[in-house]
């Protein structure tokens, strides 16, 4: 596997069982995303894949046979993330005022590849929480094992 190839990414992406999928849950979850899948976004989707350590035949074996879980898993962390406000960590003494915290921006239209975090996130948690969570450290995920932990919450595993 070439982290840097987006070919990974792209034969998973351009499969007719993925897109079915991402028509479904973008349609469940009233999101817009790109009409394109542009290649840098292919590129990261690609590395991603090589940081699970899995293969792509594995990924499309578990989109296949686990599409409804998938969409389940989907649908049900846009809604708990969504509805979790943004917690930014500071050193002691050093949060900002009420009037000094970020703001949450839109973010537009999505990639067609967010998807394809959720598959390997699935993926993961399916085959044990210490792959899963070497997968979130080797992503630099903030508080890996608070979010390995609710991914198994919210795929119903745990």
């Amino acid at each position: 596997m070439v982290a840097g190839d987006g070919s990974l990414a792209e034969k998973i992406v351009g499969s007719t069982t993925y897109r079915k999928l991402l028509a479904e849950v973008v349609d469940a979850a009233g999101i817009e995303v790109e009409s394109e899948y542009a290649e840098v976004f292919a590129r990261l989707d690609s590395a991603k894949i090589a940081k699970a350590k899995i293969d792509i035949e594995e990924l499309m074996s578990i989109l296949v046979g686990n599409m409804h879980l998938i969409r389940q898993y989907s649908l049900l962390k846009f809604q708990a993330f969504s509805d979790e406000e943004d917690e930014e960590e500071y050193p002691a003494g050093a949060e900002p005022s009420a009037g000094e915290k970020s703001k949450t921006l839109s973010v537009g239209k999505y990639s067609q590849g967010f998807l394809l975090t959720n598959l390997i996130e699935c993926a993961l948690a399916m085959s044990g929480r210490e792959r899963l969570l070497d997968y979130i450290k080797l992503s630099r995920i903030p508080q890996a094992k608070k979010y390995a932990e609710k991914i198994i919450k919210l795929m119903k595993l745990g």
